[in-house]
């Protein structure tokens, strides 16, 4: 489906209804600090500003395209938009899950980053918009640790706990690829994936809580449970400022750099509205605050933001030139491989 026409017509001849505060317009994101400061620096203000009932909801609907499509196709989502990683909404626009539209559709579209603007292969209609990047580095637990971990190579020192991911697209893969192999190209072959996952074999025993979302890494640290995760840069100075005890730092061998994308359900019943919400995020006042507040880095032109040095040093660091950029494409290449593969050598 496609919509046509600005924000204020109608899509088509196809009638819909409002969101309602009994049946309100749905957004899916990280859990946790995450939702904390999104729920009061986007949804709520976007609620203020629009009038439009919204409400967010913690999940990772975007990363179990089947399941979702299952949903999408029997009208049942409980979603209408979801911010989906690069390999997730490929996967999604596969299957047929997302709702596409025109370029017309978005007037604040002009100001997104043109990389983070994403087209459906076969119609070449939009199929998503930059929602926000952030960097995956190292938090250490201060409380625990005399000195911070400051180097991914760490993991394979046997002296410290660790939170990591226990989805088979994790960016274990990418950093081991880069600090052991050949970098990304590493993972671009079965034999490589193995290679690179028999060298993970050697940090399960560290493991102290294999998550499968970033808020159980969070509370992880929080109980003393964990030293050091793999975790988000932002959400950690969210915690940082609000005086829990721990510490990010981006590695040596560089963080993990990453984005999500705006997409809209299929299945949603408030086109008009989603898109409306869509747009709501790329206004740059829009993007500065979230930024400010979360630390994710902004998806539209820096030209369009006033960013002052001292917030630019605390979210990017020593840049994205010096981050790690995952292998996308691999892990949708080979994604029955490496899911079946990564349950019996890793977890």
């Amino acid at each position: 489906m496609t919509a046509i026409g600005g924000l204020a017509g109608c899509l088509g001849d196809e009638e819909t209804d409002e969101p309602t505060e009994s049946n309100p317009l749905e957004v899916e994101f990280f859990g946790g600090v995450f939702q904390e400061v999104l729920d009061e620096h986007l949804i709520e203000p976007f609620r203020e500003d629009t009038g439009i009932p919204v409400e967010s909801s913690a999940g990772t609907s975007a990363g179990e395209p089947l399941q979702l499509q299952q949903a999408v196709q029997a009208g049942e989502a409980p979603i209408d938009l979801v911010a989906a990683s690069p390999v997730n909404r490929i996967r999604g626009e596969r299957l047929g899950n997302w709702y596409t539209y025109e370029e017309s559709d978005l007037p604040n579209i002009d100001n997104a980053v043109d990389d983070l603007v994403s087209y459906d292969q076969e119609s070449g209609a939009v199929s998503g918009v930059g929602a926000y990047g952030w960097f995956g580095t190292i938090v250490s637990q201060t409380d625990l640790l005399d000195e911070e971990v400051t180097s991914w190579e760490a993991l394979w020192e046997q002296d410290h706990t660790w939170a990591l991911s226990e989805s088979s697209q994790t960016t274990l893969l990418d950093i081991t690829a880069e600090v052991f192999f050949d970098g990304a190209e590493t993972l671009d072959t079965e034999d490589g994936l193995v290679e690179v996952m028999e060298k993970i074999q050697e940090v399960t025993d560290n493991v102290g809580v294999w998550y499968d979302g970033e808020a159980e890494a969070q509370q992880a640290l929080l109980d003393e449970n964990v030293e050091v995760a793999s975790l988000f840069h932002d959400v950690t100075l969210v915690m940082e400022d609000d005086g829990a005890p721990v510490s990010t730092n981006f590695p040596e061998e560089g963080a993990v750099q990453n984005d999500a994308n705006w997409v809209i359900l299929e299945s949603t019943d408030f086109p008009e509205e989603a898109l409306e919400f869509v747009n709501y995020t790329l206004r740059p006042e829009v993007q500065q605050n979230i930024s400010e507040n979360l630390f994710t880095y902004p998806t539209v032109r820096d030209e369009l933001l006033d960013m002052d040095e001292e917030l630019q040093d605390r979210i990017f660091g020593p840049g994205v030139d010096a981050a790690i950029r995952p292998n996308h494409q691999t892990k949708i290449d080979n994604e029955e491989f490496l899911d079946e593969t990564w349950r019996e050598m890793v977890l």
